[in-house]
């Protein structure tokens, strides 16, 4: 453990409450003082074992997210932020950590992990479309609009960013 964290008397006091109760919420606070000091298996595992009695915890989650990309585990971080956006869909820092993966991922075929299509529409928001473009991912962008608009052609946003994008370039 960082030296620091010994000293600290917040974290302390989460940590034993998470030692004599495993069940308690306070995982996710803990594991966020373990990624602020690159603990990241420390991290994991802090997650994983909170998440087997919080399934549905957002802030466990987008922790447990946020150890995988800093290792790069880029597919095992979507499947987390997937469920996250399964929970909550306009989830602003899962949308954002989403379009790091794709930023730093993009594979040019859909890797195995990648949900079919159909399945795909909890994360297609214009928000991701947004965070898209701002990335100069134009492509990923207009396909976001674009699903979004087949799904309902009145979407004046979506409609609004479509059109920017074809303006633009």
């Amino acid at each position: 453990m960082h030296p620091d964290l010994l000293n600290n008397s917040l974290f302390l006091r989460y940590y034993d409450q998470w030692q004599q109760n495993p069940s308690s919420v306070v995982f996710a606070p803990i594991a966020e003082y373990f990624l602020h000091y690159g603990l990241l298996e420390d991290a994991i595992k802090v997650c994983q074992e909170g998440l087997k009695h919080h399934p549905d915890m957002v802030s466990g989650r987008l922790s447990l997210a946020k150890a995988y990309l800093r290792q790069k585990e880029f597919p095992k971080a979507q499947r987390e932020l997937r469920r996250v956006l399964e929970l909550v869909p306009n989830q602003e820092k899962a949308l954002e950590l989403m379009g790091q993966i794709q930023n730093r991922e993009a594979p040019a075929q859909p890797s195995p992990q990648s949900p079919p299509k159909s399945q795909a529409a909890s994360w297609q928001t214009v928000t991701m479309a947004k965070i898209f473009a701002a990335q100069g991912h134009i492509d990923q962008a207009r396909e976001v609009f674009q699903f979004i608009l087949k799904k309902d052609p009145q979407n004046e946003e979506a409609l609004r960013g479509l059109q920017n994008l074809e303006r633009e370039g």
